[in-house]
C-alpha cells in the first residue's frame, strides 16, 4: 500500500515520515473511517484500532452493546455484562476491511465460585500484509510489519440485586517499521436491571498519552450510555446507545435482535452520526446467528457508504454443565416448571437413600399373604422377609452403599449426551454413565459413576470441578 521513496531520505526525514505515517495509520485503523473537520479533534488521538467493534452479534445490531453486552464479548462493549455468564466461554472474531486490512480477536472468560465474579483475558490484533521497503535508489531494503495489538485483562461482579460493575486493564503496542510505541489503559462498565429494563454505562481507554519517538499522542477515549429490553418473553431485544467520542462528533445507534427460531437469530441496526451530513458511518448493518448446542456463530455486515462494507464472523463455544443464555427457548415462560414424576420402577435406578421396610411384629406364624390387586405397582423396596419364629428379634435388611458421581442441570436428553461426548474427549470413563430424569430437579442428570470409595468419588468431582464441570457425589444405598 505504500509506494517506494520518490526521494533520498535523510535520517531526520526518515524519523518524521514514521511518525506521521504511524500516526495515519492509527486513524485509519479507527472504524468507520472520518474525514477531516475543523471542529473535531478527527486523528488527533493514537490507537485508533481499540475502537474496531468486536463481535458480529453487536455489529449487526449496529453496536447498541452497553445494556445488552453478554457472553465473552461483553469484555469488550461493557465488561459489567460478564456477569451473565455461569460457566466458562471462549469467543473469537474475523474481520476484513479494504481488502488489506485484518482484525483477530479472541477472548476467554470464567465464571469465580459462588460469588458470580467472572474475568476475562482477551488479546486484539490488527495488521497490514508486510510491506518492502526500499532505498533512495530504489534497492530492496527488506519487508517491514506494520500492526497493532491490545492485550486485556478484566474482572466483573455483582454489587446487589440487579446491579453489577466490570473493570479491564490494557497493555497497548502498536508498531510501524522502526517506530513503535507501548502504553497502557483501563476501562470502567456498570449495569443496572431495574423492572425488566437494563441501563448501562462505560468509560473505555482511560490512560495516559501514547509516544512515538518523543512526541506524545492522548488515547481514543470514549464514553458510552445504553439502554435495552425485552419483548415477547424474550424473543424481541430492543437496545439503544448514545456515544460521546473524544476524536470524532457523537452518535446514537439503534439495534435490535429477533429470535425467529431458539437456535437462530436476525439482527438490524441503524447508526446515525450527529454534526456532519453524509457521513460514511450512518447507516444500517446487518446480522444473523445460529447457535449449535454450545456453540455460537455470528455474522455481521456493516455498509460504509463511500468505503468498503465490513464484514464479521464470530464464534463463542461454552465449556462444562449448566444451562446457558441460548440453552431456554425465547418463547417460553420464565416461571418455574413444575418437576417431572419419578421414573417408574423398571426405568434406570433412582438417586436416593431407600429406607428398609420396617420388621413386622413377632407373632406365632405369618399371615397368609393377600391377593395382589390387578393392575399393583411393584414396591421400589424388596418383598419382605419370612418373619421370624416367636421370642426372636427380625434381623435388619442388609444394604450396600454406593456413592454416584452426578453432573445435574441439563435442559434436554440431547445436552446431556453432548456432554457426555465432551468427558470422553477429556479423557474421562463414560463406559459405564447413565443419562436420567432427574426427579428432584428437573430435566436431566448424568451418573457418571458409581464407587464404593467416598475419597475415590470426591477425587473424580474434584478432578472434574477443575475442567469446569458441575458435580456432586450422592449417596445409593442398595
Amino acid at each position: 500500500m505504500l509506494s517506494p521513496f520518490p526521494a533520498p531520505l535523510n535520517p531526520r526525514r526518515l524519523a518524521v515520515f514514521g511518525r506521521v505515517s504511524a500516526l495515519s495509520f492509527a486513524a485509519l485503523l479507527y472504524l468507520p473511517v472520518h474525514p477531516a473537520y475543523g471542529d473535531v479533534a478527527v486523528g488527533a488521538s493514537s490507537a485508533g484500532f481499540l475502537g474496531f467493534e468486536v463481535g458480529g452479534r453487536p455489529a449487526g445490531m449496529a453496536g447498541a452493546q452497553t445494556a445488552s453486552a453478554s457472553g465473552v464479548m461483553a469484555q469488550f462493549w461493557n465488561p459489567a455484562g460478564l456477569t451473565s455468564l455461569d460457566r466458562p466461554q471462549i469467543g473469537a472474531m474475523h474481520a476484513t476491511w479494504l481488502g488489506d486490512l485484518s482484525y483477530e480477536w479472541l477472548g476467554y472468560a470464567r465464571p469465580m465460585g459462588s460469588s458470580r465474579a467472572v474475568s476475562s483475558l482477551s488479546v486484539a490484533y490488527f495488521h497490514l500484509p508486510s510491506i518492502s521497503g526500499v532505498d533512495e535508489f530504489d534497492n530492496p531494503t527488506g519487508e517491514f510489519k506494520v500492526y497493532d495489538m491490545a492485550v486485556t485483562l478484566g474482572y466483573a461482579r455483582p454489587l446487589g440485586k440487579g446491579i453489577s460493575v466490570g473493570t479491564n486493564a490494557k497493555m497497548i503496542r502498536q508498531n510501524l517499521a522502526t517506530v513503535s510505541a507501548t502504553g497502557v489503559a483501563v476501562d470502567f462498565g456498570v449495569m443496572a436491571d431495574v423492572s425488566g429494563t437494563k441501563l448501562g454505562a462505560v468509560m473505555q481507554n482511560v490512560g495516559p498519552d501514547l509516544s512515538f519517538d518523543g512526541a506524545a499522542y492522548p488515547l481514543p477515549q470514549q464514553l458510552r450510555f445504553g439502554v435495552s429490553r425485552e419483548f415477547y418473553r424474550g424473543r424481541v431485544l430492543m437496545a439503544a446507545d448514545y456515544d460521546m467520542p473524544s476524536d470524532y462528533y457523537n452518535d446514537l445507534r439503534i439495534g435490535t435482535e429477533v429470535r425467529a427460531h431458539p437456535n437462530v437469530a436476525v439482527r438490524l441496526g441503524y447508526r446515525q452520526e450527529f454534526g456532519v451530513a453524509s457521513d460514511p458511518a450512518t447507516g444500517f448493518s446487518f446480522g444473523l446467528g445460529l447457535n449449535f448446542k454450545q456453540l455460537s456463530v455470528d455474522y455481521a455486515m456493516t455498509p460504509n457508504n463511500e468505503f468498503d462494507n465490513v464484514q464479521r464472523i464470530s464464534f463463542g463455544y461454552s465449556f462444562g454443565s449448566g444451562p446457558s443464555e441460548q440453552d431456554v427457548e425465547p418463547n417460553k415462560p420464565e416461571e418455574k416448571q413444575p418437576a417431572p414424576p419419578p421414573p417408574a420402577p423398571t426405568g434406570p435406578p433412582v438417586i436416593a437413600v431407600a429406607k428398609p421396610a420396617p420388621a413386622p411384629a413377632p407373632t406365632k406364624a405369618p399371615p397368609a399373604p393377600a391377593p395382589a390387586a390387578p393392575h399393583a405397582e411393584a414396591p421400589v423396596v424388596a418383598a419382605k422377609p419370612a418373619a421370624p419364629a416367636a421370642g426372636t428379634t427380625a434381623p435388619a435388611p442388609k444394604t450396600t452403599t454406593e456413592y454416584a458421581v452426578v453432573l445435574p442441570g441439563y435442559q434436554s436428553k440431547e445436552s446431556a449426551q453432548a456432554e457426555m461426548k465432551a468427558l470422553e474427549l477429556l479423557g474421562f470413563r463414560t463406559k459405564d454413565a447413565q443419562v436420567i430424569k432427574d426427579p428432584e430437579r428437573g430435566g436431566y442428570l448424568i451418573v457418571l459413576s458409581r464407587m464404593k470409595s467416598k475419597g475415590n468419588a470426591e477425587n473424580l468431582v474434584s478432578d472434574l470441578t477443575k475442567m469446569s464441570f458441575r458435580a456432586n457425589v450422592e449417596v445409593v444405598q442398595r
